[in-house]
C-alpha cells in the first residue's frame, strides 16, 4: 500500500531528524490549538444531541440486520469495552512513538474533523432510535427548550465522555454517523500505521476489535448498518487523505497535487509546514524508561570521575617546586 513512499532511514541521528523537520516537538502551540479544536468538536456533538434529543421520532425504521437479528442488549456492554480498548491502543501509540508531537498532533486533528462532520450529520437529519421499545430506552422529551435541561445534558455527556448508561433512560437521537465506529476505526487504521515494522502483526487487534465492535453496535441496535458504514466511510476517507498528503515525498508535488484544492488540506499544509515529506521510520521511545536511562548513566559517571580535592590534589602535587638551599 505505501510502497514507493520514500522513508528516512532509521540510522540517521537525532540531529538530523531535527534538520529534516521530523522531530516537531517543539511546536506546542499547534498541538494546543488542535486539542481545543478537538474539545470544541467534542463539544458540539454532545450539544446537538442535547438538542435533537427533544424532537427526534421514536418510531424505529426498517433496518436489514434488525429484521434478521433479534436486539441483543448485552452487545452494547462488549461494544463499549471494544471501543475503550481501542483508544488505549491508540493513546499507547500517541505516547510511545519517537515523534508522538507530530503522531499525536495528526490523530487529534483526524478525529477533531471527523466529529465536526458527525455534529453536522446530527443536526441536518434526526434518525430515531432503533430500539425495540425505544419510550422504555429513551428519556421523555421535553415540551419546550428548557436552557437548564440543556446545559444540564451537554455537562453530562462531557463528565461520561459520551457514554451512556445502557441501565438507564438515555438522550436518543445521535444517530446516522456512529461515534463508536469512528473511535474504532481511527484506532485500527493509526496503531497497524505508525507501529514499527517488527511490531506490525500487533496491528491486526485493533483492525479485527474494530470489526467486532463495529457488528455489536448494529446487533444491540444502539446504531443503524447505515450509521456505522457510514462512519466507516467517513473515517477511512479523512485518515487516508490526510495521510496521502503526508506522503507525497516533495513541496513542490504537494503544491501542485490536487489534494491541495481541498480547504482541508490547507490546513493539514500548515500542521505539516515543519515535517518532513514522505513516510518516516516508525520507532518507538519510552520516554520515562530513557529518562532514568540518562539518570543512571550520569550518576556512574559522576561515580567513576575523580573528586574535585582529589584534582586538585594532584595538580598541586605536579606544580610543587623544590628550592635546596645554597
Amino acid at each position: 500500500m505505501f510502497a514507493g513512499y520514500r522513508r528516512v532511514d532509521s540510522t540517521s541521528s537525532a540531529s538530523d531528524d531535527r534538520e529534516m523537520g521530523i522531530e516537531s516537538q517543539a511546536e506546542v502551540h499547534k498541538l494546543i490549538i488542535v486539542v481545543l479544536f478537538l474539545a470544541c468538536a467534542g463539544i458540539s456533538n454532545w450539544a446537538a444531541l442535547a438538542y435533537i434529543h427533544d424532537f427526534v421520532g421514536r418510531q424505529p425504521l426498517p433496518d436489514i440486520v434488525f429484521s434478521i437479528i433479534p436486539e441483543q442488549s448485552w452487545a452494547l456492554e462488549i461494544g463499549d469495552i471494544v471501543v475503550t480498548v481501542c483508544s488505549v491502543a491508540m493513546i499507547a501509540i500517541m505516547v510511545l512513538h519517537k515523534y508522538r508531537g507530530v503522531v499525536t498532533r495528526r490523530i487529534l486533528f483526524i478525529i477533531g474533523i471527523l466529529y465536526c462532520m458527525r455534529t453536522i450529520s446530527l443536526l441536518c437529519t434526526q434518525l430515531p432510535s432503533g430500539y425495540s421499545h425505544n419510550d422504555r430506552k429513551c428519556r421523555a422529551p421535553l415540551p419546550h427548550f428548557d436552557l437548564a435541561v440543556f446545559v444540564q445534558r451537554i455537562l453530562e455527556q462531557t463528565i461520561k465522555v459520551g457514554f451512556q448508561d445502557p441501565n438507564e433512560k438515555m438522550l436518543c437521537g445521535d444517530l446516522l454517523f456512529s461515534g463508536h465506529t469512528l473511535i474504532m476505526v481511527i484506532s485500527g487504521l493509526t496503531v497497524p500505521y505508525y507501529l514499527p515494522r517488527r511490531l506490525r502483526l500487533l496491528g491486526w487487534i485493533p483492525k479485527l476489535l474494530s470489526w467486532i465492535g463495529m457488528i455489536c453496535m448494529i446487533i444491540s441496535r444502539t446504531h443503524y448498518t447505515i450509521d456505522v458504514v457510514f462512519a466507516y466511510w467517513c473515517t477511512t476517507g479523512v485518515f487516508m487523505l490526510y495521510h496521502a498528503y503526508c506522503e507525497i515525498d516533495s513541496y513542490p508535488e504537494r503544491r501542485q497535487s490536487l489534494l491541495k484544492s481541498l480547504w482541508l488540506m490547507k490546513v493539514v499544509g500548515w500542521l505539516e509546514a515543519n515535517v518532513v515529506p514522505g513516510r518516516f521510520e516508525n520507532e518507538l521511545s519510552f520516554p520515562l524508561l530513557n529518562r532514568v536511562e540518562r539518570i543512571c548513566f550520569k550518576a556512574r559517571r559522576e561515580s567513576r570521575s575523580p573528586s574535585d580535592a582529589e584534582i586538585a590534589s594532584t595538580n598541586n602535587s605536579a606544580t610543587t617546586v623544590v628550592i635546596e638551599p645554597a
